[in-house]
């Protein structure tokens, strides 16, 4: 029985996106062939907005019963989307400031993945930012990257994606992650949401 209401909770959730993305698609399209370029990467965004919302509400409604959702792929109208929303239970870096007993969870992914030199990677760590504190995404890919350039071993990137920079130790996090593409822009989006589905964390880019 609980499994055909995770299903069925599923397919509710991916069915809330389509339409929406379907409706921003009529909405726009009496446009596009004045202002193309502009218009794409507006409705772009704007799906990336609208995929947020309904997985904060999937989130905030469904909770435990809103199953992983592992690279889905959807295709509406031309427009290829990949989405990832799943929990957030990655190990914080930021826990590299503090004493041994704090990063032992850092530490055992390195260690359950054969992964050496560790205290390489916490160097690399403690100096990277002034405050020791990595704040985003792109200062954490920059001392992955060093560290896989200095030591020669790029096994990291394997397990990469259990490494972050975000904890709430009072709250379930989940993660939101998506690709969208339309013609020949491509948009990358990325959120933390809390168990009430507020966006703690956000970054997009264009490509």
């Amino acid at each position: 029985m609980k499994k055909s209401i995770v299903l069925l909770v599923s397919l509710l959730f991916i069915t809330a996106i389509s339409a929406l993305i379907f409706q921003n698609l009529n909405d726009t399209e009496s446009y596009i062939s004045e202002q193309n370029y502009k218009i794409n990467k507006i409705q772009l965004l704007s799906i990336s907005e609208n995929m947020q919302r309904e997985a904060s509400s999937a989130i905030k409604q469904y909770g435990n019963d809103l199953k992983d959702f592992d690279d889905t792929p959807l295709n509406i109208e031309g427009i290829d989307i990949l989405f990832k929303l799943n929990k957030y239970d990655r190990a914080n870096v930021n826990d590299l400031a503090l004493s041994s007993e704090k990063y032992k969870k850092v530490e055992n992914i390195f260690l359950d993945n054969n992964i050496g030199d560790f205290d390489t990677f916490r160097y690399y760590f403690k100096g990277s930012t002034k405050t020791d504190l990595v704040k985003n995404s792109k200062q954490l890919d920059a001392i992955i990257n060093r560290f896989v350039k200095d030591t020669y071993n790029n096994k990291i990137l394997d397990f990469q994606d259990k490494l972050g920079f975000y904890t709430d130790a009072e709250k379930t996090l989940y993660e939101l992650k998506l690709k969208i593409k339309n013609l020949k822009d491509f948009v990358s989006a990325y959120y933390i949401l809390d168990d009430k589905g507020e966006v703690k964390y956000f970054e997009l880019s264009f490509k």
